[in-house]
């Protein structure tokens, strides 16, 4: 008996590559799949290799992925902040063609001849897995949500394909603890409902998202933690080593930093909101410098495209302040020993919302910048920590730097308020593998 984890792994960006990993942990130990395949990514050899290299090494298989991006793994160096015109053009002409083809797939899915018959060897090898398989699991995060941007209906479509083939293969499909909303667009909230009314379970990984998804489907969505939160720690001994190559250690009272670039969906002037960002976390950091600390900047994701390449995003904080205390721990590191190199920091600051949980999971007392959803304000809520969150488009320099003041001299109730909470993490998980068990 197999189960597969969709959508495809993204080594690159260490919270999606720790949702992955742990959707696997998480149904290898329930006990019933003799087999778990991993969907691949990547829409050429280059990018394959960039987003799979560490999930294979560590020893996952990989499933081919049969639904390109829209974007054909080319991605322009300079469009982090705002894509141009005619990147635009091709990509909704990529996905007009895709959606048409899926389409088609999803009704002579049932017929495998047919399917060979009219699709690549690659589409055929992946659908006759899914005929193969028992369960398919889509793995923890935060992508069902939509702006109100002209390309939300294909969003959705090429969000929830998988799902939908599952479903039409007639399989049981569990939606891992996911953030959910808004739902604004063309036809968003219509394939929302249409898809999630036929799913086996599914889970919201905090409040504001239960309520977000519970509202539109007419229903009670339970609770349960961000995979992420049951990521185990890599080797200490790797982490120190690599603090030790940029001259840093425990002693340092370190405070990490993850930063990234932002579009600002649905805003009108996402340049200037950028620019505001970038100069309060650059001012932040200089009240850092002149309070004794040592900051750590950290690459949380480095792509696949320029928009999730968080190092564009350092190198405009570096532009604006630079300081022999100011550390950029420039490695592509896969997310367990992220975890441990975080797990020796003093403080944490981050817009990475994985960054967050590998920080908070660690007993490190940290400040969330919030983006994309509901996903900080609802974890940092659950964690009794709302005072401890801003969105990006409200970030402003004196609020940072009263915020974490604040945090520094509560700095032992938040680690005390920390270490309670981690036994709710493993009565989650439990709740989780219970719950898969008793569909079979």
């Amino acid at each position: 008996m197999n189960a597969i984890i969709v959508p495809g792994v993204t080594d690159l960006n260490k919270g999606d590559q720790a949702l992955v990993w742990e959707s696997w942990r998480l149904a290898k130990d329930t006990g019933l799949y003799d087999e778990v395949y991993i969907l691949d990514a990547g829409d050429n050899d280059e990018e394959r290799e960039l987003l799979c290299r560490q999930s294979e090494e560590h020893g996952f298989k990989l499933l081919e992925n049969i639904l390109k991006h829209p974007r054909r793994g080319q991605h322009k160096s300079g469009e982090h902040i705002k894509e141009s015109r005619m990147e635009l053009f091709k990509q909704i002409k990529n996905a007009a063609m895709d959606f048409k083809d899926t389409r088609y797939l999803l009704k002579i899915c049932n017929d495998l001849e047919k399917v060979r018959k009219n699709f690549d060897d690659k589409t055929y090898r992946t659908v006759k897995q899914f005929h193969q398989a028992k369960t398919i699991f889509v793995k923890g995060g935060g992508f069902i949500h939509a702006y109100g941007e002209k390309t939300a209906p294909y969003l959705m479509w090429y969000f929830l394909f998988y799902v939908r083939l599952a479903k039409a293969l007639g399989k049981k499909v569990v939606f891992l603890p996911n953030s959910y909303g808004p739902f604004i667009g063309l036809t968003v909230e219509k394939q929302v409902r249409s898809v999630f009314g036929k799913l086996d379970l599914v889970y919201a990984r905090e409040n504001v998202s239960a309520q977000s998804l519970g509202q539109l489907m007419g229903k009670e969505i339970p609770v349960e933690m961000d995979l992420g939160f049951f990521l185990e720690k890599g080797s200490q001994e790797e982490a120190v080593k690599i603090l030790q190559k940029y001259k840093l250690s425990k002693e340092d009272k370190i405070v990490g930093v993850t930063i990234r670039p932002w579009r600002f969906p649905g805003l009108s002037n996402p340049e200037a909101l950028y620019k505001k960002y970038i100069s309060s976390v650059a001012d932040l950091t200089r009240h850092l410098l002149a309070k004794g600390y040592k900051v750590a900047l950290c690459n949380q994701s480095l792509g696949p495209n320029s928009h999730e390449d968080d190092r564009n995003a350092i190198r405009d904080l570096l532009a604006q302040v630079q300081d022999p205390n100011i550390i950029w721990i420039n490695e592509n590191l896969s997310c367990d020993l992220l975890k441990a190199v975080y797990s020796n920091f003093y403080f944490f600051i981050g817009t990475r919302f994985h960054s967050i949980i590998f920080s908070l999971t660690s007993l490190v007392p940290s400040i969330a910048i919030g983006y994309g959803g509901n996903k900080a304000k609802g974890i940092m809520g659950d964690f009794r920590l709302d005072d401890y969150v801003v969105q990006i488009q409200d970030v402003e320099s004196d609020q940072l730097i009263n915020m974490f003041d604040k945090a520094i001299s509560e700095y032992d109730n938040i680690k005390n308020q920390l270490n309670q909470s981690m036994g709710l993490v493993s009565a989650s998980r439990n709740r989780l593998i219970h719950d898969i068990k008793s569909l079979y």
